[in-house]
C-alpha cells in the first residue's frame, strides 16, 4: 500500500512539473511573438496591401476576433509578394478589414524570412 501511494505522488509530481515545463515555454514563445510584432510595427518598412480574403479562427482576445488576412503586399520597391498574416482587430474596425480594402503593413527580415504585421491592428 505504500508503494502505491509512492508511485501516486511521483507520478503526481512528474505530471505536474511537465505541465508548468509546457506552459512556461508557451508563455514564452506567445512573449516572444507579441515582442516581434512590436519590433516590426515600430522599426519596420512600411508598405500597402490588397486584402484577398479575410477568414476569422475562432480565436478572440479580450473579445477580439483574431483572423487571418491573405494579403497581396506591395513594397515600396515594385516588388509584389503574397503573405498570411495572422491578426486581431478590434470588431468596430472589421467593416476597413474586408475583400478589396488596402490597408497599411510594415514588414522586417528576420532570421531570413519577411515578417508583416498589419498597421491599425489590435495589439493587447
Amino acid at each position: 500500500m505504500t508503494a502505491l501511494i509512492v508511485i501516486l505522488v511521483l507520478f503526481s509530481l512528474i505530471t505536474a512539473s511537465v505541465t508548468i515545463t509546457i506552459v512556461v515555454r508557451m508563455l514564452r514563445a506567445h512573449n516572444k511573438q507579441r515582442l516581434q510584432s512590436k519590433t516590426i510595427l515600430t522599426e519596420g518598412t512600411s508598405a500597402q496591401a490588397v486584402i484577398n480574403s479575410i477568414r476569422q479562427t475562432n480565436v478572440t482576445v479580450d473579445d477580439q476576433p483574431e483572423v487571418l488576412l491573405d494579403l497581396t503586399v506591395t513594397k515600396q520597391d515594385g516588388k509584389v509578394v503574397h503573405t498570411l498574416v495572422k491578426t486581431v482587430i478590434q470588431i468596430v474596425n472589421v467593416p476597413a478589414f474586408q475583400k478589396g480594402n488596402v490597408v497599411e503593413v510594415k514588414y522586417m527580415t528576420i532570421d531570413n524570412e519577411q515578417k508583416f504585421e498589419v498597421v491599425g491592428t489590435y495589439m493587447p
